[in-house]
């Protein structure tokens, strides 16, 4: 037989030559492949929404406590909230997906009612702290504003209608919950001791802005309707699962949840 007489050199250089551009054609796949991968996850079954909404509701114990007699007034005032989302769909026909996003909201009202031996707390003018149980009327504004981020499971019914629900985070960014107690009579420490009465014109102050509970969390759910390709009508109820003030806090002795109907628009892009 015929030696091959190729030096053991040249056969090292010949296998180098024919595995080198292998190696470089897979690691070139490998990280197209990474690239289409991490591009069709943020671009396909996909949406992205911007949302505008107003806000019903209010914070209030889970059933009417024997302190409160009768609600005077009530007014929800104007909370508008605005948030962008993403949903996520799970599969190719859209029937299930998860959504997530960020939302800058208000929540407040006004409230007058009749009370009986409500237990409160008011500032006098030199900065001293009164507590007592209060019996006469007390009006209250809370004005608070959150920023809320959602973590919702969404199920697409058919052409016209989403259906979803999860939980809710919120932060909270800017608060005011401040009041006062006027015609009636503050017995201080306890329900017999020493009155102190509030006539004619005369209030007795509270501010209890510094005792909002920083963080809440609780429960959304909610529908929305498609006008069309882009355009969303919606409404979803947020109903708070920890209460609004510290748990330390004293100066209302019910604990007190916020109940939020949200309605609004959103635009589909």
């Amino acid at each position: 037989m015929k030696k091959n007489n190729i030096p053991t050199p040249y056969y090292l250089l010949l296998v180098c030559f024919l595995i080198l551009p292998c190696k470089s054609r897979a690691q070139a796949l490998e990280i197209d492949e990474n690239t289409t991968i991490f591009s069709v996850f943020f671009t396909k079954n996909i949406a992205y929404q911007a949302r505008a909404q107003f806000s019903i509701g209010g914070s209030t114990p889970l059933g009417i406590p024997a302190q409160i007699r009768e609600i005077n007034s009530y007014n929800p005032t104007l909370q508008l909230g605005l948030e962008v989302n993403a949903t996520k769909w799970l599969s190719n026909d859209q029937t299930w997906g998860i959504r997530t996003g960020l939302r800058f909201e208000g929540r407040g009202m006004k409230t007058d009612a009749r009370v009986k031996n409500y237990y409160t707390q008011i500032d006098s003018e030199e900065g001293k702290q009164t507590k007592g149980y209060f019996t006469g009327n007390v009006k209250t504004k809370m004005k608070n504003s959150y920023i809320t981020f959602p973590v919702l499971a969404i199920y697409n019914v058919n052409s016209k209608w989403n259906v979803y629900g999860g939980v809710y985070l919120s932060g909270l960014i800017d608060g005011d919950f401040t009041g006062y107690v006027y015609k009636g009579v503050l017995r201080e420490g306890n329900p017999i001791g020493t009155p102190i009465e509030f006539e004619e014109d005369a209030k007795g102050e509270y501010d209890f802005s510094s005792d909002l509970n920083r963080f809440q969390w609780g429960a959304e759910v909610g529908f929305e309707y498609k006008v069309n390709s882009q355009f969303r009508l919606f409404s979803d109820l947020n109903w708070g699962l920890t209460g609004l003030f510290k748990k330390d806090f004293e100066a209302i002795t019910f604990s007190m949840y916020s109940i939020y109907l949200n309605l609004g628009f959103g635009y589909q892009f």
